[in-house]
């Protein structure tokens, strides 16, 4: 009978530690251990479904880019002015929140949306520490400009979805947001941050302190409901 991909192989050799007993494992590995998933000693199911999300989210942020560079602005950025314009006085807090995403990260490219005159700042009346942020005239005049092109690619990109099923996927995709913002955090976590491979070992001086600057400044913060006061 014919090895598959997954059956596991005759070793050779005494077995001397646990790289031994790593290479007697079906390969490739697992990269689930959830029902759900792993059946009958394969994940195929999830990797199908890792793959077609990473296709997703590369084609979702093309349009994305193409948006920002459409009016001048960067991706993070008009995703920002997209919450300004839809949320009353929204503060630096409650965008970086909607986005999750850190609030120094917002603040740093608030204050170049400032500088090109697309955001405007207020005290907040409620707070004077804070302030409440609301676009321009030049930045509600963009958004208005880019309506019909970002209409257009977005009618084509989720034209497959009806009421239902639209609504279905939403419901998954908040579930899945949950469960990925701890999944992050569990590997910035102190026993986890800066770990390496044994057999990346060697390379151990190179980049391992944790999670970089970009993913940093991008890291999901916890929600207003669950971080610490």
């Amino acid at each position: 009978m014919k090895a598959t991909p997954r059956q596991r192989q005759p070793h050779r050799g005494l077995r001397s530690g646990p790289r031994d007993a790593a290479a007697d494992e079906a390969f490739p590995p697992l990269t689930t251990s959830l029902a759900t998933f792993a059946r009958d000693g394969s994940d195929h199911a999830f990797r199908r479904l890792i793959y077609s999300f990473v296709s997703l989210t590369g084609f979702m942020e093309a349009n994305r880019d193409y948006f920002a560079a459409y009016i001048g602005v960067s991706s993070p950025q008009l995703l920002m002015m997209g919450v300004i314009a839809e949320t009353p006085g929204p503060n630096v807090s409650a965008i970086a929140d909607r986005l999750s995403v850190s609030t120094q990260f917002v603040t740093t490219e608030i204050g170049k949306l400032i500088a090109k005159d697309i955001v405007l700042k207020r005290p907040n009346e409620a707070d004077r520490r804070g302030v409440l942020l609301s676009l321009t005239a030049k930045g509600q005049t963009l958004l208005r400009e880019l309506g019909p092109v970002r209409r257009k690619i977005n009618d084509m990109t989720f034209r497959s979805l009806t009421e239902e099923r639209a609504k279905a996927l939403q419901e998954i995709i908040d579930g899945l947001i949950i469960d990925a913002r701890s999944a992050v955090h569990e590997l910035d976590a102190p026993h986890m941050r800066g770990k390496k491979a044994p057999t990346a070992l060697p390379n151990v001086g190179q980049g391992s302190q944790g999670l970089s600057g970009r993913k940093a400044a991008l890291m999901p913060r916890q929600s207003s409901e669950t971080k610490a006061r």
